[in-house]
Formats: C-alpha cells, structure tokens, sequence
C-alpha cells in the first residue's frame, strides 16, 4: 500500500477467458472490482458499513473456459495417444487427467459463495469462490471492522433467541398440514434431482469412456477380434442409454434442469446418429458383404472412428462442464416446480 495506490489486493480472484473479479483492501473500506477485458465496475464497502460475511458452502466450476481448454487438450492428447502410443502423448494424458481432478476437487469441495451483508444490500463477492480464501479475507478483516464499530453489544444472544422464537410462532399459526406437505414435496424433489444428476454423470462418465474405446479401436489392432470389438462396443452403448434415459425419467418435471435434459436428449440423438453412420459406412463400403474388407474401408472406418471418438469425448465432456457448473442447484432441486 502507498500514498499513490492506497489498496493491498486480497486473497482470492477470478479470472477467466472474459471476466474477472478481485477484491482489495483500503484505508477505510474495501474495494470490489469485477468486469471483463474491457470494462470494470468497483464497488467500495465500508468498514462501518458492513454487517456480515455470508459463506454459503457450495460448489463453484470457475471459469467455463479453464474447463474447455482442459478437456480439449485432455482430447487431444487422448487422440494422440491411442493413435501412436507414444510415451510422451501417454504422460500427457495423466498430466491433464490429473489436473482436471484437482480442479474438481477444489470445485466440488472446497468452493463457496461469498457475500457481503450492509445496512442496505447485499452483494456477492465473485472473486471469492475458495473456501480458503473467503476464510483468509475474513480474518484478516476482523480487526480493521472491529476497530470501526466495535465490539458486538452483549445482547445479541438474546436477540437470536427472539427471532428464534418469532419463526416457531409464524410456523405454529400456519394450516395444519401445510409445512409437512411442502416439506415431503421438497425432500422428493431434493431426491430425484439427486438421483437425476448421478446417473447423468455415470453416463456421461460411460459414454467418455466409450470414446477412449472407439479410439482405441480405430488404432492398429490389439488382440482382439472385430466381432468381440463391437459387442463391447454395443455394451458400451446399451449402459450409456440406459443411464442417461433413466436420468431423464427422474428430472423430467425438474425445471431447473431444462438445460441438463435438453443436453441428455441431444446425447442420446448423436449416440443414434452414430450407430446409424457406423451401419451404413460398414454396408456401403462393403457392397453388403461382410466376408470381404476392402482397403478403402479399412482406411476410412480408421479415420472415421478417430473422428467420432473425439467429437463422442467432447460431448460427454460438455455434459460433465454443464453439471460441474451447477451442482449444487441440479443436487438441491429446490428452485424448481414441477
């Protein structure tokens, strides 16, 4: 901090392809600062001000961007891989693997939501979406909103129990009936959003893994028969519809998740799409024949199942950004109606 610049930036910050947001501390306030690559809005929030910080635990993807760079690079090097099986694409591809774990670590875990409660509003802190972080500002701004106000007067237990108190009574007038109907209605809605996004996740997890196969066996052949090779490949298949179609029975009526069942049918039309593809190439350039594999086929089922393989990895990719991004509202359920 100097007289020319009186701020000291704060731990935490977003930055992503576009936006950005920090947080920075001053003589007698903080400053939020959050924008894009080409505008920046600030808002100052003094230590007098501030009432509150509100740390919501809940799971937060980042920058959607970081994610695409990710897994494009995770399908590359997977592509390569399984073309070429060289050493280099392979340490690449656990690099990548790794990497994207992490991540997902820190945004299923150890991610929150952060705002800052004033007389008159309130407002979320982007740059602050790590546990550690919020933890951090908090802390080291204790003492400076400590020696604006003051200590908390002595009554405010007292107060707690009071409103307490008036929420019982507020719950006691309503009908009876009422709350524990609403409640059931909640705790099923809870449960089937549960249910929806995990099995939409295992399918996307399927179909990902059906892409390392399908590269896999577009690559010189490894020891298998082609006859075993496409019973696996149907198995594949079979489990990945099956998941992602009890998916949609379960958040069929869940508004909150139109984007997750619009992405599972679209899922579910590239998976029939393919499989028609494949039928055809295979009889076409057979001549209906399937005793006889003439060279050109060979070549360009080769190409096309690298081709598929990778856009088949990059949409089930996208599924899993697009549940990454919203866990916790696709888990809670709790904004929707049927």
């Amino acid at each position: 901090m100097t007289p020319e610049f009186p701020y000291v930036q704060l731990p935490g910050a977003y930055r992503g392809f576009l936006r950005k947001a920090s947080l920075w501390e001053g003589v007698d306030h903080i400053l939020s600062v959050k924008g894009t690559r080409f505008s920046e809005e600030y808002r100052r929030f003094y230590y007098q001000d501030i009432q509150a910080f509100i740390v919501e635990k809940r799971a937060r993807g980042g920058s959607l961007g970081w994610w695409i760079v990710l897994f494009s690079l995770l399908s590359i090097a997977l592509g390569v891989a399984a073309r070429t099986d060289s050493p280099v694409a392979w340490a690449a591809l656990i690099v990548m693997l790794g990497s994207i774990l992490v991540r997902l670590e820190l945004s299923l875990r150890r991610s929150c939501r952060c705002s800052i409660q004033t007389a008159v509003s309130r407002e979320v802190l982007p740059g602050l979406i790590r546990q550690a972080a919020a933890e951090a500002v908090i802390a080291r701004l204790r003492e400076r909103i400590a020696a604006e106000q003051g200590e908390l007067p002595d009554q405010i237990p007292a107060l707690e129990e009071d409103a307490i108190a008036a929420v019982r009574a507020a719950d006691a007038a309503a009908p009876p009936g009422s709350m524990a109907l609403d409640e059931a209605d909640r705790r099923d809605r809870r449960a089937r959003s549960r249910r929806g996004v995990n099995l939409a996740t295992t399918g996307f997890l399927v179909l990902m893994i059906n892409s390392v196969f399908i590269l896999w066996f577009a690559s010189p052949t490894r020891g298998f028969t082609q006859a075993t090779m496409t019973w696996i490949g149907y198995g594949f298949v079979l489990a990945e519809t099956t998941l992602l179609l009890l998916a949609l029975r379960e958040i069929a009526w869940i508004k909150v998740m139109n984007s997750l069942r619009n992405f599972m049918v679209g899922a579910l039309a590239f998976t029939g799409l393919r499989i028609l593809a494949s039928l055809g190439l295979a009889i076409g350039l057979t001549g209906g024949g399937v005793s006889r594999r003439p060279l050109n086929y060979i070549v360009f089922m080769r190409y096309y199942g690298n081709v598929s393989g990778i856009l088949q990895f990059a949409f089930a990719a996208a599924g899993l950004i697009l549940i990454f991004a919203k866990w916790e509202s696709y888990r809670r359920g709790e904004s929707s109606s049927k």
